[in-house]
This record gives structure tokens, sequence and C-alpha cells, in this order.
């Protein structure tokens, strides 16, 4: 169980969405809250009204430091540089910064995590945990970098049993207490490097994922991917591998069935999405939503995933098809934010002229998107 909150104001950096559902979950809580954002946005003024109204301390259009440095605690947006003054305020004064989801996990000690990183595949691998746990009859909500910060689930009255959380590498810099019962990591590719020295600090950030590996922990990686490979390698826990190249414990055998733990799931031919990097994502999902409870494991639950999987669309802006006009098909990519990601939504589409077949062994490069 991670650590109580401390005594003492509490500093909220960013008035953007998870910024300030953190500070009106710590607020709703009882602590003391002063919340600033260097913009004045209507949109950020709106939410400073908003705290105020709960009684909070806000700043908009600038940052108070001395404040910030007496803080027993800062808790940082994700989209605020660890180098910007208020977060490097809080560090040379002694505060603990931590971030929002550090926050939230805290207000929900009962709901049980499954927990998602890695550099592409994250937000679809996401979306299908929560449909397929959702599908097994699991109360269960996806919550993160997907788009809804967890606060604003932790602040309801009632808790979800299971959480689908997307975790950026920005998201685990500052997320220690993090102990999923599952954690995912997709694949590993160089990234987010104007924000990071070198790849190599960005791999660490996504190395949190382990920071608080045990005994009972089980951990779903990518066995095509040689960065994956080495990073999970050593580390305390359960291990699941998931490969469109090879036989693993989640894998596509030759006659294209998607198999997970030795059991036959769904015919690839009926998974609506485009691409084998998205084959990947499907079996990164049922393998996680498979071992994280013995509940999902039996003939009905793997029916229920199977419906799941039929049922599951494109999200948007992941190699969504819109449409087609005079034969040509016109698909929706524009979340492919780096060269890894375009490069698999490149092949994805020229497999999606094959109807799905699936290439020869050791064609294209999944696994590293």
């Amino acid at each position: 169980m991670a650590p109580a909150l401390p005594d003492g104001e509490i500093a909220v950096l960013g008035l953007a969405r998870s910024g300030t559902a953190v500070a009106k979950l710590l607020l709703s809580g009882g602590h003391q809250v002063y919340a600033s954002d260097g913009g004045r946005s209507a949109a950020v003024v709106e939410s400073a009204d908003s705290l105020r109204a709960m009684g909070g301390h806000v700043d908009v259009g600038a940052h108070n430091l001395e404040r910030i440095g007496r803080a027993a605690l800062v808790v940082v947006s994700p989209g605020i540089d660890p180098a910007a003054p208020p977060v490097a305020a809080a560090r040379q004064a002694g505060v603990p910064v931590l971030s929002e989801v550090d926050i939230a996990l805290r207000f929900m000690p009962r709901s049980r995590v499954i927990a998602v990183t890695g550099t592409n595949g994250k937000t679809t691998t996401t979306a299908l945990i929560g449909h397929l746990l959702r599908g097994v009859g699991a109360s269960a909500v996806d919550a993160g970098n997907i788009g809804t910060p967890l606060s604003e689930i932790a602040i309801l009255a009632s808790h979800p049993d299971w959480i689908a959380l997307e975790l950026s590498s920005f998201q685990l810099h500052d997320t220690p207490s993090l102990n999923p019962t599952v954690g995912v990591l997709t694949n590993l590719a160089p990234d987010h490097l104007d924000r990071y020295p070198t790849a190599s600090d960005y791999y660490a950030d996504k190395a949190r994922l382990f920071a608080n590996a045990n005994s009972a922990s089980r951990w779903v990686v990518n066995a095509d991917d040689g960065r994956v490979a080495s990073m999970a390698e050593g580390v305390t826990g359960t291990h699941y591998r998931f490969s469109t190249e090879h036989r693993a414990d989640g894998w596509m055998d030759d006659d294209g069935v998607l198999q997970v733990l030795g059991e036959r799931l769904v015919a690839r031919s009926d998974f609506n999405l485009l691409g084998t990097h998205n084959v990947a994502n499907a079996l990164a999902a049922a393998l996680a939503v498979s071992v994280a409870d013995e509940a999902f494991r039996d003939s009905a639950a793997r029916l229920a995933m199977e419906a799941s999987l039929r049922s599951f669309n494109a999200l948007a802006h992941r190699l969504e098809v819109v449409g087609e006009i005079g034969g040509v098909q016109w698909i929706n990519d524009s979340k492919a934010t780096n060269v890894s990601s375009t490069l698999v939504a490149i092949e994805g589409i020229e497999r999606a002229q094959r109807n799905f077949h699936r290439q020869p062994r050791g064609a294209g490069s999944v696994g590293r998107r």
C-alpha cells in the first residue's frame, strides 16, 4: 500500500485536466492545496475559479516559487518539464515531487491495476484491456494517459475493481508507488528526445514500470523487441511473452488464429484492426487480462474475450478507416507521432490490402514500433 500523504500544504503545478482533477481530489480529501499555472487561458481561469470555490489557493500566470519550496509535497502535471523553474524549486528545497497518478492511486487502494507503457501501441492496448475486462463481467475503467485522469475516477463515491492504466514516460517519472497486478511493456524505440537528453534517459523512465517488482508481480512483455527483452530481464515476478513471429504465451499461429496460454482465442480475420502491430496489441491485452485473475482463464471468460475482440474497433486517429471513395480507402492515422509508428502504419496498410494474411516469418519489423 502506498504511504499516506504528508501533513501541510500540497502544491499542484499545472491546471490542465489532470492537474485540476488531482487538486479537486486533494481538496475533497481535506488537504490544503496551492495550485498554480503559468498560463492565463480561459480554461485555466475557469479551473482556478472552481478550485477557489472549493477552498484552494490558486495563482494563474505565474508560480510562487517560494511557496512551492515550502510545500509538504508537489504534484506535477506530466506536460511540465522536470527542468522547469517550479519543479526545480521544489527539488532544490527537498520537497517530494509526485505525479497525479501516484496521488490518485493512494485514494484507490482496493482497485487492481493493469498498467501499460511502451513507445507505441499503449493507448490501443489499454483500451483493449478495459474492453476485455468489461467483456468478462468485471467492473473496469480505462484511465491515465489514454485521456481520463485517474483522479477523476478516484474522486467518485465508488471505485472500480479494475483499472486499465496507460502510463507515459512522463507519468512514470514521478509515480514511485506504482505496483500493478499486471504490468505490460508493448515496445521500445527512441522518442521524446526534445525532453530527454538521450534515449537511455527515456528508457530509464519506462523501466520505472518495474520499480516495485516482487514475487507476486506479473509482467507481459514483447518477445519480438530486443530492447524490451533486455529491460525485463532479471525483473522479479512471473513473465509472460507475446509474439507475432514465433510461439509464445500469446501468439498467432500459422493458421492466423490468436492463441493465449495454449488456448484458441480468435481468428485474425475476425479482429477488425489493421496491421500486425495491432495483433501484437490484442495479444498483449488478452494475455494481461488472462493472467490478472484466475477467474478470467476459464472457457466462459475466453468466449467472452473472443466476442470482445470481435466487437473492438479502431480508436480515433489510429489507423481508423474513415471511408472509401472511388475504390480508394481513406485511413486516419494522425496519432502516428514518431518514425517507428508511422512505419508500422504503412506496413499495416500493406497487410490490409492482403486481407490480413500473415507475412512470412521474419518479414517486416513487427515489435519495433
